[in-house]
């Protein structure tokens, strides 16, 4: 085997498969893999998996069927119909593929999508294109079917509680119906009774008494007559105001002794006391509530006055700070304007840029100024302390000081070694896993022997086949010889014995033809063999063709994209010296 060098120039991503051509000479071919397209294709089909198209994940299954077969399960999720047939045509022709693609495409129009795809791209698997759209088919389907569920979950619910009836609510509707006679029940025995009413009494107060219905049958004769007169009296004196209560201080609580007490004392003061006496105590009355309300009055007129004193004052001063500010804010306003006019011309942006600048610088200086400081601070007392230690200390002290100061330093060092030790450690044994993970230049040796050892196990392997071949015609011909050879025998053996009588004769001469014709169609058959995988050669030799034309087309576009990605590059770059040097211009004037 003739040497190469392991060390040429080594193309990234590309693998070289062996291929051979009619006459069994290798043919070598690039195929280049584009990792954000693989990436893609990936993503593709675990969006598909996780929204519920599990058919993705059948490897036998090729990237077209998968990709198309989950575009038309979104699109039927989507409640969009698509005449498509993927259950039993798999592995379409170009022909199909596209027209399959069309209908696809077809409908997305329809069903508004925001991404445009064309059929080719669908058929030549630009998954870079195709990631958006299975993205949104993903997520509208899954939208879809989010909103049938909750739709047959409703419908489901009502139509189970129209027909159907659970146990809790059924004895939830038995202790209701329960419930609800022992309340009827307790509401008939209970019926509310009146016990009282608010009677006037003599100082025009209100007292209550029991109704006539229930006093009648305890009450003597003669006090039905005395309620009876002091009722007229109340109608015509209702009108007397309910404060009066608070000014007799009338108890409501009384019994039916105190009440009747009460009553009797009542008619004989009235009797006692003229109608002019009891107007004179009514329109006393009166006027003492009229005073009472007046007085009520005027404080609140008072406390009302004083309120918006209050707010008059606050209002004054509200309207003074109002007027500082909207000053403040002319006058801000006026300083911004003449900023704004000075920042407009060049000259004077310039030197705006120049003071911001400086006053950066300036504040800067400040903070290291301060710094700088502090740290002459700390710097002097420290030496300070030191001299004062130096005139206090004798010698056999600074020898013991130096011999702490020593021993600490070493025990610095002592930590720094071991520190250094365990990053040494660290360091060796990220150094090994780095040469245990091979570079490219191995890699590219590693390919170039792993392409080496398949070319060897390719060749063995077809020299194998070649010799099977050969034992396998080799014993094809070894069976007809021993045919032809049986049968000259046979012939050789009857011929004497079959030529004694014409009848024998003749039989053996139809046998003979009969043999005859069957060694013909055995030819014929063969040879109808023969040509039918010529017909096959010529075919897969057309179709090698066409592929070595699509090859040396692909390889010169990506000969030409080369070549202008790198013309884009030198011109980025120019760009960039051109930006540079304008840069370093304006700075410089």
């Amino acid at each position: 085997m003739a040497t190469k060098n392991i060390f040429s120039k080594h193309l990234p991503n590309v693998k070289l498969a062996t291929r051979f051509d009619a006459d069994g000479n290798e043919i070598q071919v690039e195929k280049r893999e584009d990792e954000e397209q693989k990436r893609k294709e990936q993503e593709i089909i675990e969006a598909l998996v996780g929204a519920g198209y599990y058919r993705a994940h059948i490897l036998g299954l090729s990237s077209f069927d998968k990709i198309v077969g989950g575009m038309t399960w979104c699109i039927e999720a989507c409640d969009y119909d698509v005449n498509v047939d993927l259950l039993f045509h798999e592995n379409l022709t170009i022909g199909q593929k596209i027209a399959l693609t069309e209908k696809i495409v077809g409908v997305l129009p329809r069903m508004k999508c925001p991404y445009l795809i064309e059929p080719h791209q669908i058929q030549g698997l630009d998954f870079i294109n195709i990631f958006p759209v299975i993205q949104w088919l993903v997520k509208r389907s899954v939208e879809n079917r989010t909103k049938k569920a909750d739709t047959l979950r409703k419908l489901a619910a009502t139509q189970f509680q129209n027909h159907f009836t659970l146990e809790s609510d059924r004895q939830l509707q038995r202790l209701r119906v329960t419930q609800l006679g022992h309340l009827q029940a307790i509401e008939a025995k209970y019926l509310p009774k009146r016990q009282f009413k608010l009677r006037k009494a003599a100082g025009g107060g209100w007292i209550p008494v029991r109704p006539r219905g229930d006093t009648a049958s305890q009450e003597d004769p003669e006090d039905q007559s005395i309620e009876e007169e002091i009722e007229d009296e109340d109608t015509e004196e209702a009108e007397v105001p309910l404060s009066t209560v608070r000014e007799h201080n009338i108890s409501v609580e009384l019994s039916e002794t105190d009440h009747s007490i009460l009553t009797k004392t009542y008619d004989g003061i009235k009797q006692k006391l003229s109608p002019e006496a009891l107007e004179q105590v009514a329109e006393r009355n009166q006027i003492k509530t009229q005073l009472a309300a007046k007085l009520a009055l005027e404080k609140k007129l008072e406390l009302a006055r004083i309120e918006c004193d209050q707010l008059r004052d606050t209002v004054r001063e509200e309207e003074h700070q109002l007027q500082v500010a909207t000053e403040q804010k002319e006058t801000l306003e006026e300083e911004i304007r003449n900023l704004d006019n000075l920042e407009i011309s060049e000259e004077n942006q310039k030197i705006l840029d120049h003071v911001k600048e400086l006053v950066l610088k300036n504040e800067r200086m400040k903070k290291q100024e301060t710094l700088f400081k502090e740290n002459c601070k700390k710097e002097l007392a420290e030496l300070q302390q030191k001299i004062e230690k130096s005139e206090v200390s004798t010698p056999e002290e600074d020898v013991k000081e130096l011999q702490r100061q020593l021993d600490m330093e070493q025990e610095r060092l002592k930590s720094l070694r071991l520190q250094l030790a365990k990053k040494n450690r660290a360091y060796v044994s990220i150094n090994r896993q780095l040469d245990n993970i091979p570079d490219r230049t191995e890699l590219a040796q590693y390919q170039r022997r792993f392409l080496e050892l398949y070319n060897q196990v390719s060749a063995k392997h077809r020299e194998t086949k070649q010799f099977y071949t050969l034992y396998n015609t080799l014993d094809d011909t070894k069976l007809y010889l021993e045919k032809e050879m049986s049968l000259l025998n046979s012939i050789y053996e009857n011929y004497s014995s079959a030529m004694q009588t014409p009848q024998s004769r003749e039989q053996f001469v139809q046998q003979f033809e009969t043999i005859v014709e069957g060694i013909r169609s055995t030819k014929g058959k063969l040879k109808k063999k023969c040509d039918d995988e010529k017909a096959k050669r010529d075919g897969l030799n057309a179709q090698l063709l066409c592929l070595v034309e699509q090859q040396r087309k692909y390889a010169a576009t990506v000969k030409q994209l080369t070549m202008e990605c790198q013309r884009n590059e030198a011109l980025m770059q120019h760009l960039k010296a051109l930006k540079v040097t304008v840069a370093t211009a304006g700075h410089q004037s």
